[in-house]
């Protein structure tokens, strides 16, 4: 059985870093992207199994990097922002994320949330 294919989309090094060495210990396959415009053409090349999506980036904002996908993608492809900004209130939420993490999150809440998105493909 093959790993979850986890994208982060996170500009601030460290905190990519954090999560991607977290994750990778906990059975998934991380791929890394530095913002917006790179998450895109990840997004389009390795078809993640869900995108961790840090919401305000340079280049491209989590917004952009949504609208630049198209209604295929991210209709398939389950999106996790994690942001600063709190979650927009009820009946604001963009419907193409399924879920929003206020920072600081911890790798268990992320493994929490993916597993939500991703039940067939729970690793230990």
């Amino acid at each position: 059985m093959s790993r979850p294919k986890v994208l982060i989309v996170e500009d601030n090094s460290d905190v990519r870093r954090l999560y991607a060495i977290g994750l990778n210990q906990r059975g998934y396959e991380v791929k890394l992207a530095a913002n917006g415009a790179e998450a895109v053409d990840r997004i389009s090349a390795e078809r993640p199994d869900v995108v961790l999506l840090d919401w305000m980036m340079p280049l491209m904002d989590g917004g952009e990097v949504l609208d630049r996908l198209g209604p295929d993608v991210s209709a398939t492809i389950p999106v996790i922002v994690i942001s600063g900004q709190p979650a927009p209130g009820d009946g604001d939420m963009d419907p193409r994320i399924q879920s929003w993490l206020t920072k600081p999150v911890t790798v268990e809440e992320l493994v929490t949330e993916i597993r939500r998105r991703q039940p067939l493909q729970q690793v230990s």
